[in-house]
């Protein structure tokens, strides 16, 4: 600590240390509403800066050292960089409402480019992560994998799924991220899989305990009932993906859990599905992405046909 952040900094807070301004910012992040894992993540933030500029006066610090800061992380992890940007972006703003400072250096950063590059699932790949999944792997995690494929929903949703949101032969589902309620009709099958919703959910029934499963209980449990954490989960896709597809090679991140959500996308899609109100976008925008292929054809040598219209029928 420096002399005036020891000395003129027991008066004015501009001359105490952002390392300092920290602790109090880690008490207001934690006062929020965030879900563990969201506070575990800014807390990681929040350490990451402090390494980084913890000894500078709140007051001194200026957007080129933070720039710099945000680029050294960026070489190696953008997306890490990009978050640890809106984290300091987010601390310094609380720093000037509670009078720390007068301005936020962080505003005038640019954040990195991030170049989105994980890789898509070709449906052929995940017959083979379920096939493996189902000969070395507790039963939830093949049926998660279905679940996640027939109806499209993110891994939160899948895991608070229970029997008692079945009725009138719908699935309904009341999304965390974006509170979005959709009932999804039990009837709709995802044709390349010859699977139902409502197939999906009796398969669900079939493992656990002896008896039959009462409608509160979790559609993807332990086989004592208890519920299932979301790393759990991301984890036992990973180790299903490299069990039948081996370690992932080339460019791109390799497909995650999360990827199962863009394969149901596409594959309903090319079945004519509403596919905007089965993920629950506003906008049609944000369902396109999850369209686009990132190069899977290529990367699996293979070629989208066009049809020919049908032909109309000639007037007598």
């Amino acid at each position: 600590m420096s002399i005036l952040s020891s000395t003129l900094g027991r008066f004015v807070p501009r001359y105490r240390t952002l390392g300092e301004w920290a602790d109090t910012y880690g008490e207001i992040v934690a006062s929020r509403p965030l879900q563990a894992k969201t506070l575990a993540n800014r807390r990681a933030y929040i350490r990451r800066i402090v390494e980084a500029l913890g000894d500078r006066r709140i007051g001194a610090i200026l957007p080129h050292e933070i720039g710099a800061v945000i680029g050294d992380i960026a070489k190696a992890h953008p997306v890490a960089a990009k978050r640890t940007l809106t984290e300091l972006r987010d601390m310094l703003n609380e720093a000037m409402l509670n009078g720390w400072i007068e301005r936020n250096p962080a505003s005038a950063v640019r954040p990195p480019r991030v170049r989105v590059a994980r890789r898509r699932l070709a449906l052929e790949e995940f017959r083979q992560i379920h096939t493996w999944s189902v000969a070395h792997q507790p039963p939830w995690c093949a049926r998660l994998f279905v679940l996640a494929v027939v109806t499209g929903q993110r891994r939160g949703d899948l895991l608070a799924m229970r029997f008692a949101d079945v009725w009138d032969g719908h699935l309904h589902v009341v999304q965390q991220k974006t509170g979005a309620r959709l009932a999804l009709p039990c009837a709709l099958r995802l044709a390349a899989l010859g699977v139902s919703i409502g197939e999906a959910l009796d398969a669900c029934r079939q493992y656990g305990r002896a008896g039959p499963v009462d409608a509160a209980a979790l559609l993807i449990r332990k086989s004592t009932g208890q519920a299932l954490s979301a790393p759990s989960a991301s984890w036992r896709f990973e180790a299903a993906r490299e069990g039948a597809l081996g370690l992932h090679q080339g460019d791109g991140a390799p497909a995650s859990l999360h990827e199962l959500r863009s394969l149901s996308e596409r594959e309903y899609r090319a079945q004519g599905v509403d596919t905007q109100t089965l993920l629950g976008h506003t906008r049609q925008e944000m369902t396109d992405l999850y369209n686009n292929g990132r190069g899977l054809d290529a990367r699996l040598g293979t070629w989208r046909t066009l049809d020919l219209p049908a032909a109309s029928p000639q007037e007598p």
